[in-house]
């Protein structure tokens, strides 16, 4: 058997302190909380953010540095493997839990102090080229310096020292007598890096003064009279030192953090629910249309494509003759192998925007690709999809059952994150985000003696038909996921 991978990667901030705990056995443990965000642009042009929260568990020495050095907010990067748990409540409910056990921890924002700063292989931990070979920073009458390495810029000293390459300018300022040029730094020059408080903050504007006693139209913009020398704010005193970029109205204040309110994750979200194939006969997909062509002249000596990527454009035609609306958007599919009695298996393959309507056929440009688009795929109308922040699917005592009747693919081991058919549709009362238990029911051994009914794995519903469902398999005990392999409903989304 070929060689498996079991690895996670995050880099995000911490949502708690961490708290370390000592095992029966001795062992040190720590749990963190780590938050990392997702921004994309919504289909109302509005940037829209997403943040998932991450359950981390560090043992021993990690978890001893873990509760030494980081605190609520700070930024790392976390190297581990993904763990599966499965316990009994004192309510003797089934649990799960699924979290990533660290094997390597980097911080890349600290307490800003410079006590503690640990950078690893990443682009984001510190300068490219200050990764093949690191030299901590110096201390000169209380500052930290730096010893520029070939390859190095103030663009990364900042992004390094400071997480923020934009106040590269803070560390020019206080270097013009070693940096004549900020484009050009040179290997061995010392440079003296800003410490805490000593980078400036704009102060906020006061608002204009209204001149007391006077009339005016409506609509008509307020009379201001400039403040008097007795009601400007008290101007704080600059350093005195030559300043480059610092206008002279600026204070210096210490920069702080404020944490983001965390956003409430989706048990599914759009991308899970328009890549889930779906097993359904053809008669309840409607109006189709085909991929007909790639946009591009022929006559060029190019090699043509064989394949539509991310904002390729192509051609589609009509849904059953009637045109489309610019802006309309439809699901690209391939129509797959056949299971008898219920019908045949759709694998979608990107997503598509209508840009322009002609005569015969459509110009739609490719947003989504999950998997290879090719001329002679077929396309729908996309379904409308919604789905609530923050609510998931909750215990039941009793729901629908039935069993596993086919593979999206067609393997012989499965593992998480595949999609798998049951019999259990829309019209047994199922929906999106009701999760599945699969089970191996009681049966006799070899031997006559009587085995108990064991758990197999848990799959949520990410697609629905009128007779069949379309699960993605969220935890696995044994991957004996086979057809004829027995199902239940365990958790229904709340009504």
């Amino acid at each position: 058997m070929s060689r498996s991978v079991n690895k996670a990667t995050i880099i995000g901030n911490l949502g708690s302190d961490p708290e370390i705990r000592t095992t029966p056995s001795g062992s040190r443990v720590t749990t963190l909380s780590v938050a990392t965000n997702r921004k994309w642009t919504g289909r109302s042009g509005e940037m829209q953010e997403e943040t998932q929260w991450h359950r981390v568990v560090a043992w021993n020495k990690l978890a001893e540095i873990a509760e030494q050095y980081l605190k609520k907010g700070d930024r790392i990067y976390i190297e581990g493997r993904i763990q599966y748990r499965q316990w009994e409540d004192q309510n003797g409910q089934k649990r799960f839990s699924t979290e990533i056990v660290a094997n390597d921890m980097v911080m890349l924002g600290g307490r800003g102090d410079g006590a503690f700063e640990l950078a690893a292989l990443l682009p984001e931990a510190l300068p490219l080229h200050a990764q093949e070979g690191q030299q901590e920073a110096t201390s000169q009458e209380g500052r930290r310096v730096h010893v520029v390495r070939t390859g190095d810029t103030l663009w990364d000293l900042a992004n390094f020292y400071l997480s923020d390459p934009f106040l590269w300018p803070e560390i020019y300022r206080i270097n013009t007598v070693v940096v004549e040029d900020p484009h050009w730094i040179y290997p061995a020059e010392e440079l003296v890096v800003p410490g805490p408080g000593e980078i400036p903050v704009e102060r906020p504007v006061e608002p204009p003064i209204e001149v007391p006693g006077e009339e005016r139209v409506p609509g008509e913009e307020a009379l201001v009279r400039p403040p008097t020398p007795d009601e400007l704010p008290e101007t704080p005193q600059m350093p005195d030192e030559q300043t480059v970029f610092t206008p002279p109205d600026l204070a210096l204040q210490t920069l702080t953090y404020q944490p983001i309110e965390a956003i409430p994750p989706m048990a599914v979200n759009a991308g899970d629910f328009y890549r889930a194939g779906m097993l359904l006969p053809l008669s309840e997909i409607g109006p189709r249309g085909e991929v007909i062509d790639v946009s591009a002249p022929k006559g060029y000596a190019i090699r043509p494509l064989t394949t539509v990527p991310r904002y390729g454009r192509l051609y589609v035609s009509h849904l059953d003759g009637e045109p489309p609306e610019p802006g309309d958007r439809f699901l690209l599919f391939r129509i797959e192998r056949q299971l008898k009695p219920w019908g045949r298996v759709i694998r979608p393959t990107g997503m598509a925007t209508i840009a322009a309507v002609h005569e015969d056929v459509s110009t739609a440009v490719v947003i989504e690709v999950y998997d290879r688009v090719l001329v002679g795929d077929q396309a729908m109308e996309a379904e409308y999809f919604e789905f609530e922040r923050g609510v998931f699917a909750e215990p039941v005592a009793t729901g629908p059952s039935g069993e596993l009747i086919g593979l999206m693919d067609d393997q012989v081991i499965a593992s998480t994150e595949d999609l798998v058919f049951i019999d259990v549709g829309r019209n047994q009362g199922v929906h999106v985000g009701d999760e599945f238990e699969l089970y191996a029911s009681t049966r006799r051994s070899s031997g006559g003696l009587s085995l108990p009914e064991e758990h197999i794995g848990l799959g949520r519903v990410v697609r629905l038909t009128e007779q069949t469902a379309t699960l993605r398999l969220v935890e696995m005990r044994h991957p004996t996921v086979n057809v004829g392999l027995p199902v239940r409903l365990i958790r229904r989304m709340p009504s």
